[in-house]
Order: C-alpha cells, then structure tokens, then sequence
C-alpha cells in the first residue's frame, strides 16, 4: 500500500511537471539519495527525490476494536480494523552545483502543484489504487537543528527539500479471523409491549 500512495504521488507531480514545462522525460523519482552501504544512487541526479523519512501510527483514526462483517445472509466475519498510517516524505531537489536555479524552479513547481491540489480522493484521481481513498498532503515545518539529523541520518549532503506528511494510509490484510452467526428467532411482532 504504501508503494502505491508513492508512485501515485510522484505519477501526480511528474504528469504537472510535464503539462507545464514540456518535458518529456520524469523529473521525480521514488528513492533514496544513498544506498545503504553509503554509496550514491546512480542515476538520480538532476532530478527531485521523493524519499520516505518516517512512518507513524495515525492514533486518532478511529475505533481500534476488532469489527464484526456481514459476510452472507445471516453469518458475520470479524476482522481487525485498518491500521492507518502517516508517511512523512522528503522532496529533494538532488541537482548538481552549475543546475542550483534548475533545481529551485522545479521544486518551487512541485510545491505549487501540491499546494494546488493538496486532498487527492479516488472520485477526483481514478488513476488512484482502488484500495487507497484519499490521502492528504499538508507540509511538515521542522526546526533546522532536527533538519540537520535528518540529513545526517541519511548520510547526504543537504540540497533545497521540502518535506510533507501524507495522512492516512489505511493499511489492512482482508483475513477473517472467525465467522459467527447472526441472532436468529427474534420476531419483533410478538415483543410486549409495556
């Protein structure tokens, strides 16, 4: 779930970006700026990097109770609810030195864009993975002394970013845990009445 709210979004950028510069080839790219043994990602430069800092636990969501289903005439399946989740992405405008204005133009488009559009519902996109509803950008302030952790934890070099938190990914397996019976032999005609 989590791979298709990424290529849809960075799909989303790339497909504006286009439509309003001309381009022809993508300018955004779901990835990381290092590989994990420290080496830099071929293949990424002059382009902005879509890049999943954190993921946490939407704890505001909804009823964390196991729900009971409808699962046929008169048979109920329980399963546990959606787990939702917030993904907090880096857009890392990763240009060489002599493209720095390149790179502040396209990152400048790529904010507006979003900023433009920032609720993305599947009756708007149906291009959107028919398991995704919505999902909502909205930008993450931080202050620049915990930028800078960022970045040294991805062990990069800071370039122009701007980071987003991507609310509410519902995430869940359809696995019936159990399946019960409904209550049967209830005639509402023949309760008393007082």
């Amino acid at each position: 779930m989590i791979d298709k709210a990424l290529s849809f979004i960075t799909t989303y950028v790339n497909q504006e970006l286009k439509a309003s510069f001309g381009l022809s080839e993508d300018k955004v790219i779901a990835g990381s700026l290092i590989n994990p043994d420290g080496s830099v990602t071929e293949n990424m430069e002059n382009k902005i990097i879509v890049t999943i800092i954190n993921i946490e636990n939407e704890t505001f969501a909804g009823n964390t109770q196991s729900a009971y289903k409808q699962s046929g005439e008169n048979n109920y399946a329980k399963q546990e609810p959606p787990l939702y989740i917030n993904l907090y992405l880096l857009f890392a405008a990763n240009y060489t030195s002599k493209n720095y204005l390149e790179s502040l133009k396209m990152l400048s488009a790529a904010i507006a864009m979003i900023q433009a559009n920032p609720t993305f519902e599947r009756n708007n996109f149906p291009e959107m993975d028919p398991q995704i509803d919505r999902l909502t950008m909205e930008i993450h302030n931080i202050p620049i002394n915990e930028l800078s952790h960022i970045w040294s934890g991805i062990g990069a070099k800071y370039v122009p970013s701007m980071i987003y938190k991507l609310r509410m990914l519902a995430v869940q397996k359809a696995k019936i845990q159990s399946t019960v019976s409904g209550i049967s032999g209830l005639d509402s005609s023949t309760t008393k009445k007082n």
